[in-house]
This record gives structure tokens, C-alpha cells and sequence, in this order.
């Protein structure tokens, strides 16, 4: 059985292969990383400021802050749930073998 049938690499893999390999991991790696740290940035910072700046004007401190803490806990939970979810199944295996 061929590495294209089963979709896995073949065991021995010329220096060139080996370096595509690696840049191509890299290139998904630092996707992933960016791609989740303009969505944490947001998730984490837009809450936590809003319960500042309404524990200021409504003078309730420190409870919509905390409010606004717990909120961004949980879009935390769901950046990285989705993140893993996107990129969790992605491996160098041939697309074609999936179905």
C-alpha cells in the first residue's frame, strides 16, 4: 500500500521535503496564533474596560467589573473552543483521504 493510499507520510523524506514540511507547519502555527490574538484582544479587553468605565459613571465598583471579568472568561473559553476546532484536525495527511 502506497503513503498516498493511507495518507500518511512515507518514512524516509529528502532534506527538501523535510524543510517544506516545516514551513508549512510554521505558516499554520503562526496563522493560528494570529488569527486568535486580535479575537482574545477584543474578547478580553472590551468587556473588562466596559465594567470600568460603568462601575465609574454608575459608581457600582467593583461589580461590573467583575461582571465584565466573568464575561470575558467565557468569551476566552469560546475563542479557544473554535480556534481548536478549526485547527485541531489539521494535519499534513492527504485532503483526499478524508470524507
Amino acid at each position: 500500500m502506497s503513503s498516498e493510499m493511507t495518507g500518511r507520510q512515507p518514512a524516509k523524506m529528502n532534506q527538501a521535503q523535510k524543510e517544506r514540511a516545516r514551513k508549512t507547519a510554521m505558516n499554520l502555527f503562526m496563522g493560528a496564533v494570529l488569527d486568535m490574538s486580535w479575537q482574545m484582544a477584543i474578547v478580553v479587553l472590551v468587556p473588562i474596560i466596559g465594567g470600568v468605565e460603568l462601575d465609574k459613571h454608575w459608581h457600582t465598583t467593583p461589580w461590573l467589573t467583575i461582571c465584565g471579568f466573568i464575561i470575558a472568561m467565557f468569551g476566552t473559553y469560546l475563542v479557544i473552543k473554535r480556534m481548536l476546532a478549526a485547527y485541531g484536525d489539521t494535519s499534513l495527511s492527504n485532503p483526499k483521504d478524508k470524507k
